[in-house]
């Protein structure tokens, strides 16, 4: 016998309650699965996580797609393949970086063709052949920054989507963001080396040190103002006031608790949650802020100009010339031309071929290879 549904609001509650907890993206994704088809009926979910800052796909999870016999094991790295063809190399859609665009970042493929989803390549070379017809999609953003997106799926025996299923979905996307967000960097600070590798403190239910991790050092004695004796208890004051202010419950799972503040040696981010929701411990993962990804290397390579660097980037994320005319401030006959221009020096002749050429080369093998990624989402190597 089925149980029952959960109510929106209930889902809402547990989706928060286990972003809190920290865990390693699969584990997260694998918790998540289960409690978001008490209220979508679905035959199987795949994750991702994106780079924010192209909105390009770095991790996949379709754990779920071979436990419950959509696929087999060695059916599967053959369809994420097929899924970042359609996602980056053609013209389909809700891409994730459409849907990443939206003010809604949620869609359902039978919808987004008026009923026809064979206009999708998507459909006709993934979805059908596989037995699952039926696609609901969401992009998972937060301030204008995509961080994970998923691909549900139902049997065509299990029927359509409905406009109640995409609601139910769109209520819980800032919560499962705040989520996907938390398991990046707390992931990331279980580690104790790499790129970009951030520290950890632990604050016990007193609000005193119980643990600071070697690379959270440096980056607390950088915000502070005079000399701190790090093993006596002593912390800069933005790490008090962050502790003070997840202590007195004022967040909301759409903004989380995140401050970034100045430091001696550049900007700091702090990023605050309760370990156990139940408890009052607080854990602060600190890191030093992201700069500008080192991905447009190749496209210096090529003679591509800072600001044609900046428009292959928006191009990346999916933005139409009107789109990065009005977030570069500049006219769309000039960017226009940036495109032209970039066209003729990478050899390419449409913005698909342009993310391959640029992007893809260096992604693809670090999601085959399921390499780290760091707190902001990106991959720990260069």
């Amino acid at each position: 016998m089925r149980e029952p549904e959960w109510s929106v609001d209930r889902l809402k509650s547990e989706i928060e309650v286990l972003g809190t907890r920290g865990l390693p993206r699969e584990e997260y994704f694998a918790e998540l699965s289960p409690r978001l088809r008490r209220a979508i009926d679905n035959d199987a979910s795949c994750w991702h996580t994106l780079d924010p800052q192209t909105r390009l796909l770095t991790s996949d999870e379709p754990r779920e797609m071979i436990d419950r016999g959509i696929y087999g094991a060695d059916d599967v790295t053959a369809a994420g393949e097929l899924i970042v063809r359609s996602e980056y190399l053609a013209e389909d859609r809700n891409s994730f970086a459409e849907l990443a665009a939206r003010r809604v970042p949620v869609g359902i493929l039978a919808q987004a063709t008026r009923g026809r989803p064979e206009r999708s390549a998507r459909y006709r070379d993934l979805l059908e052949p596989s037995g699952i017809p039926h696609e609901l999609r969401a992009a998972f953003v937060a301030r204008g920054r995509v961080w994970g997106a998923v691909h549900i799926a139902r049997r065509a025996e299990s029927g359509a989507f409905t406009a109640r299923d995409a609601d139910v979905l769109a209520q819980v996307v800032p919560a499962i963001t705040a989520g996907i967000r938390g398991s990046l960097r707390f992931d990331a600070a279980r580690r104790a080396s790499g790129a970009e590798a951030p520290g950890l403190v632990v604050l016990d239910a007193a609000g005193e040190v119980e643990l600071i991790t070697p690379p959270a050092r440096p980056l607390l004695e950088s915000l502070a103002n005079e000399v701190l004796d790090l093993d006596r208890g002593e912390l800069p004051a933005a790490v008090v006031a962050l502790d003070s202010h997840v202590r007195a419950g004022g967040t909301t799972a759409e903004e989380g608790d995140v401050v970034t503040v100045p430091g001696r040696d550049g900007w700091v981010t702090l990023h605050a949650s309760k370990p156990d929701p139940t408890g009052d411990r607080v854990a602060i993962v600190i890191e030093a802020a992201a700069g500008p990804r080192a991905a447009t290397v190749r496209l210096e390579a090529h003679g591509a100009t800072p600001r044609e660097r900046e428009v292959a980037t928006l191009i990346a994320r999916g933005l139409a010339n009107p789109e990065i005319a009005e977030t570069l401030v500049l006219s769309p006959h000039t960017v226009g031309d940036h495109v032209k221009s970039l066209f003729e020096k990478l050899g390419v002749s449409t913005r698909q071929e342009l993310v391959a050429r640029v992007f893809l080369d260096e992604y693809l093998p670090e999601v085959a290879q399921r390499t780290p990624l760091t707190s902001h989402g990106r991959f720990e190597v260069e």
